[in-house]
């Protein structure tokens, strides 16, 4: 009955083992799966969908912890039987795997890279070396313009505040939500200090991005470093075509149209754009505040929303409806601005805002390492340099080792899936972190958050002697009653198997046996062979199954007693414990 009683035991556990370990692996590949199908797919993919890989691996991981917390409760009886004793909570091993995950997270920033080698092909990046990244760009400040500081951000603009030097921030082509709760404080304290932006358009958040720096502009408004209103902006969908000035196509327009009275353009001819963008409004750009630096020409330029390669009047227009529902009694008509002539795309727009400059681009794939190629004959590196050195106020004779040119990789991401690569994995961890421990919102309340945290599951010296001391306590009352309510011998094999004695035990009860056998042996050494000739003679009708296991028991048990073989787990001395009672009842 009890092994009957074991072996269901066993098999349930093995079952629960198959199930943890097939629904790891099953979310790992469906994920891998689901991610190649995104990469693969042409069609639009909803956003939401998109997060389906990042789900399947999280479960994924939780199953993986579900399976090592499961072994661990069948393999380990005797730590928990010690916890038991000391008072400790079974919830501790819960503690143990959240102490896990962490451990898992805090180190896969700095292992990851061995899966991946840290490559990044993502549009835009400066560690892209292939055609559609910025490598170039990024060398081309560094060794022709000379700025010698240049770094990256991963995980939050707010990583930034910690730099005591004035910021040139670039933004290339960001696709990422920017989230108003911590980037509109960040560009708050931005513009009060000597810094500079690059935005860089590319269909992406670029818009968002540009009206939150607008409202944290107004926000701060009443600072005695407070700048003028920060000019309105707005990139409507579509794609920017010239049918008068192009390379290749109109959807690669040449920009020829240049305002020569600002220093960006200085030594400016063309500069070549890809599938680009523009601002809205036409002549209204100026009146917002922008000071055009780059048109499209004026007459067969236009933003072709319907990709059907001609102008639409109905369709290519920019519609502010919303505006007109929001006030009664105005003419929704004005508010449709068209996206052709007389209302010229502009593409190159510049700002002074006292001791800040911003330069945004209708565009970020000029500056790419396709493009910004000196082969292909434009001067795409030089407009580059140009204002570069202009955000940084090289005009009036500021040292360049006084910036620091920072890129924001962190906006820069897939389209169709999210970022699992080594380098989006540190930054979707750590933009947390930076977000509460910089964030004016957050920032004074984080380290009591943290201390908290840390005091609960890392208590305090004295505390933990005090536990200590109480478990002891109840450990020796527990051995008085112990003592109390049974003999010495039970008290013996009781502490025995609490230290893991396992053998000193099963020589303890094997002397009632040894007694038994010396009495019947009269006296002669106790081999297996005479044990069993011994029971042959006494029962000539023994069946050989109960002959073999009378002999295996009999070649362990003295094995143990001279030292031979030692018994190592609590599994295996039940098992000898209830084959010595059989055989006891059996000789």
């Amino acid at each position: 009955m009890v092994k009957a009683a074991k072996a269901t035991e066993k098999s349930l556990n093995i079952s629960k083992g198959i199930i943890f370990t097939f629904f790891t692996f099953y979310l790992i590949f469906f994920g891998i799966f689901i991610s190649n199908f995104f990469t693969s797919s042409t069609g639009d993919i909803p956003p939401f969908v998109s997060y389906l890989p990042l789900l399947c691996y999280i479960g994924a991981f939780f199953c993986g912890i579900g399976l090592i917390i499961f072994i661990r409760n069948v393999t380990t009886h005797k730590v928990r039987q010690t916890q038991s004793r000391k008072k400790i909570k079974a919830g501790s091993i819960y503690k143990q795997a959240l102490f896990l995950i962490i451990f898992i997270f805090a180190f896969v920033p700095l292992l990851s890279p061995i899966i991946d080698r840290g490559v990044n092909t993502q549009h835009f990046s400066v560690y892209n070396n292939k055609w559609n990244g910025c490598s170039e760009f990024k060398r081309t400040i560094r060794e022709q313009a000379g700025y010698q500081n240049i770094m990256s951000v991963q995980s939050s603009l707010s990583a930034t505040e910690r730099l005591n030097q004035s910021i040139l921030l670039i933004l290339l082509g960001p696709n990422q939500f920017y989230d108003p709760i911590f980037e509109i404080p960040y560009f708050i304290d931005f513009f009060e200090g000597r810094n500079s932006l690059l935005l860089c358009h590319d269909h992406g958040s670029t818009s968002t991005l540009l009206w939150e720096i607008l409202i944290a502009n107004i926000l701060n408004m009443g600072s005695q470093n407070a700048t003028g209103i920060f000019p309105v902006t707005l990139f409507p969908d579509g794609i920017l075509r010239d049918n008068f000035s192009y390379d290749t196509t109109p959807e690669f327009p040449v920009i020829t149209n240049f305002d020569y009275s600002h220093p960006t353009t200085f030594g400016i001819d063309e500069v070549i754009l890809s599938r680009a963008s523009s601002a809205a409004g036409g002549p209204l750009v100026e009146f917002f505040g922008w000071d055009v630096v780059g048109s499209a020409s004026e007459l067969y330029s236009w933003v072709d929303k319907n990709d059907n390669g001609r102008v639409d009047p109905d369709i290519d227009v920019l519609d502010l409806g919303f505006i007109g529902e929001m006030l009664t009694g105005f003419p929704k008509e004005i508010l449709k601005l068209p996206l052709y002539s007389p209302f010229t795309p502009r593409v190159f727009m510049a700002k002074e805002l006292g001791n800040s400059r911003v330069f945004v681009s209708a565009d970020a794939s000029l500056f790419n390492n396709e493009l910004i190629d000196d082969d292909l004959g434009y001067d795409n590196k030089q407009f580059g340099i140009n204002i570069v050195e202009w955000l940084t106020f090289a005009d009036y004779g500021v040292n360049k080792d006084d910036w620091v040119v920072v890129f924001d990789e962190a906006h820069i991401r897939p389209e169709n899936s999210r970022d699992l690569t080594s380098a989006g994995i540190y930054g979707f961890i750590m933009q947390y972190i930076v977000h509460l421990s910089t964030n004016p919102i957050t920032a004074w309340i984080y380290p009591l958050l943290a201390v908290y945290t840390l005091k609960r599951y890392l208590p305090k010296k004295d505390k933990q002697k005090e536990q200590e001391k109480i478990a002891e306590e109840e450990e020796k009352r527990e051995e008085k009653a112990r003592f109390r309510t049974s003999s010495f011998f039970a008290q013996k094999i009781e502490e025995f198997k609490d230290k893991g004695k396992y053998s000193e035990a099963l020589k303890l009860l094997y002397r009632r046996l040894e007694r038994k056998l010396n009495t019947l042996l009269k006296g002669e050494k106790i081999t297996t062979k005479r044990v069993i000739d011994m029971v042959i003679a006494k029962d000539p009708s023994s069946t050989k199954l109960k002959i073999r296991r009378l002999s295996r028991f009999m070649e362990r048990i003295l094995s143990i007693k001279e030292g031979k073989y030692k018994v190592r787990t609590e599994e295996d001395f039940e098992e000898l414990f209830f084959e010595m009672g059989w055989a006891v009842n059996n000789i």
